[in-house]
């Protein structure tokens, strides 16, 4: 009796897109969000400015223009969609038309960054250990990988599962392109034991969304529940402080 039932929105981030950034860029369904407190905030948080990064699955170049017009940074990406490579071509970035594993090895040859970032890139990987421990050979000596991550567990997943209702959709935790789920724990355990140190958290969802940062303690209290999407900030093992 529930199959038909639609699935509850709650969870959704505000569609308040950044203006700077091409609005032809149909190839990509991706924006900056400016409004409230979400994942796109959190990580620009983590980044400090001037420094340089990386952006895996970079898309149409929308987290790399935020961070070159709000903190200086010199951006790099790597997006396996030509279409998208295109327009953060076309924008003014150097932009690696390429898989992640390929991207990075080649990248390898010349370039190292203080943040490389993983922006909902690791779930629709099959392999994404690998990806981690290659992108290790990126980061200069105190350098941080930055990665979001969508929570299976959160309350939205969890009401959307009792219900006994598994479909998927273009965006979100149900993300048809999902080939991998993570919850607090193993995203945790996933930088781990690809051999990375956490040294920051952060948990957004609806209170953060709709409420701002001011609220994110309150993720923070119950991250596996409330947390819709999970940020973390790591160094390698061996990385200098």
């Amino acid at each position: 009796m529930f199959e038909d039932q639609p699935i509850p929105t709650f969870d959704a981030e505000p569609r308040n897109l950044d203006t700077s950034l091409s609005k032809d860029s149909t190839c990509s369904p991706y924006r900056f969000n400016s409004r409230g407190y979400g994942s796109h905030q959190a990580i620009t948080e983590l980044i400090r400015p001037g420094t340089s990064v990386l952006d895996i699955g970079c898309a149409s170049g929308y987290l790399m223009t935020h961070l070159q017009n709000s903190k200086g940074c010199r951006c790099v990406g790597i997006e396996q969609s030509r279409e998208a490579a295109l327009v953060a071509r076309n924008a003014g970035f150097r932009v690696l038309n390429d898989d992640a594993l390929d991207g990075i090895a080649n990248i390898a040859k010349t370039d190292r960054f203080d943040h490389i970032v993983f922006g909902d890139v690791l779930e629709h990987l099959v392999d994404p250990m690998a990806v981690l421990v290659a992108s290790r050979s990126l980061l200069s000596p105190s350098g941080s990988v930055i990665v979001s991550l969508p929570n299976i567990v959160s309350l939205r997943a969890r009401v959307t599962i009792a219900l006994g209702i598994w479909r998927y959709h273009e965006s979100g935790v149900f993300d048809k392109t999902h080939l991998r789920f993570f919850s607090v724990k193993t995203g945790r355990e996933l930088l781990r034991e690809a051999g990375f140190r956490i040294t920051h958290e952060e948990f957004v969802g609806p209170l953060t969304f709709w409420g701002g940062r001011h609220l994110k303690f309150v993720n923070g209290l119950w991250p596996n529940l409330l947390g819709n999407q999970m940020v973390f900030s790591a160094q390698t093992n061996e990385s200098s402080n």
